[in-house]
C-alpha cells in the first residue's frame, strides 16, 4: 500500500536517514524520535573520556554498542589517535553500527546477528578468558553484555559518550500527527518512551503493527499492551523494511 504511514522513531541523526528510505521506497515516513542522544559536555567527564581513549590501546577488544556509541567514538579517535591501535579487535554490536565504523575508517567486523545475545553466542568463552574489553555505550546501557563477559573470565570497562533522555513532546504534537498505519521502534528505551505517550495521547496506536529489532524488545512490547508486535530480527533499515515489505505486501 503506497501510502501507508510509518511513524519512525529512531534517535537523531538517524532518523533522518530512515525516513528518506522509506521515501524512497513510496511510503510516507512520519518522524518522532523517542529518545534524545547528548553527547556528554561535563569538563570533568570530558577529561575523563578523553584519558580513556587515549588508553584504548591497553584493549583487546572495543565492542560498540549502537552507532550513536560509534559516530561519537570515531570523532574522539580521530582528536587521540593519529593512526589506529593495530593489535585492537573493533566489534560493532550490529551491521549498522559496524558500517558507522567502517565509513569512519575503523576496521571493525560485525556480530554475525543484531543483539547483545548474539554476539555473546558468538564470542567463545574459551576466547575471553583474561581478555581486556573495553564497551562503548551511553550512560546507563543494559548491564547484560558485561556481566556475561566477566562471567567468561573477561577484564571489561565502559567508555561511556552520551546520555539518552526522553524527548520531551506536548498533547498538540500528537494530535497533529496523521493516521499512522505502523511504528517501527529500534530499542526497548525508545519503545518505553512510546508506549507511555501512546497510553497517555494515542491509546488507539496499541492495536497497530509495530515492528521490533529483537525478541527481547518485541516480548516487552506485548509487556506493555502492544497487541500486534512482530520482530524484524534488527535495528537496521534493511531489517525494517524488509519486515514492512512482508507485511504490507509492497
Amino acid at each position: 500500500m503506497p501510502n501507508h504511514h510509518i511513524l519512525i522513531t529512531r534517535p537523531e541523526p538517524e532518523n533522518q536517514l530512515s525516513c528518506e528510505r522509506v521515501l524512497a521506497h513510496g511510503w510516507q515516513p512520519i518522524s518522532l524520535p523517542m529518545l534524545s542522544i547528548e553527547a556528554v559536555n561535563d569538563p570533568q567527564k570530558i577529561a575523563e573520556i578523553r584519558s580513556q581513549v587515549f588508553n584504548i590501546d591497553e584493549f583487546n577488544y572495543v565492542i560498540f554498542v549502537s552507532k550513536n556509541a560509534a559516530r561519537l567514538a570515531c570523532e574522539w579517535l580521530d582528536q587521540c589517535w593519529p593512526m589506529l591501535p593495530v593489535s585492537i579487535n573493533w566489534i560493532g554490536i550490529g551491521q549498522g553500527t559496524t558500517q558507522t565504523l567502517l565509513d569512519e575508517g575503523v576496521p571493525a567486523i560485525a556480530n554475525p546477528g543484531h543483539t547483545t545475545e548474539a554476539l555473546l553466542a558468538w564470542l567463545k568463552p574459551v576466547k575471553m578468558r583474561d581478555q581486556k574489553i573495553l564497551i562503548v555505550r551511553g550512560y546507563g546501557g543494559r548491564p547484560e553484555l558485561a556481566q556475561q563477559l566477566e562471567d567468561r573470565g573477561a577484564k571489561v570497562s565502559y567508555l561511556s559518550l552520551y546520555e539518552r533522555k526522553k524527548p520531551l513532546y506536548h498533547t498538540q504534537t500528537f494530535f497533529m500527527l496523521p493516521d499512522i498505519n505502523l511504528i517501527w521502534v529500534t530499542s526497548g528505551e525508545g519503545l518505553t518512551h512510546l508506549s507511555e505517550y501512546a497510553m497517555q495521547h494515542k491509546p488507539e496506536w496499541l492495536s497497530l503493527p509495530i515492528f521490533t529489532p529483537s525478541e527481547r524488545v518485541n516480548q516487552l512490547a506485548f509487556e506493555l499492551g502492544w497487541k500486534k508486535a512482530i520482530c524484524a530480527h534488527g535495528a537496521d533499515d534493511t531489517s525494517l523494511i524488509n519486515t514492512t515489505e512482508i507485511h504490507t505486501g509492497h
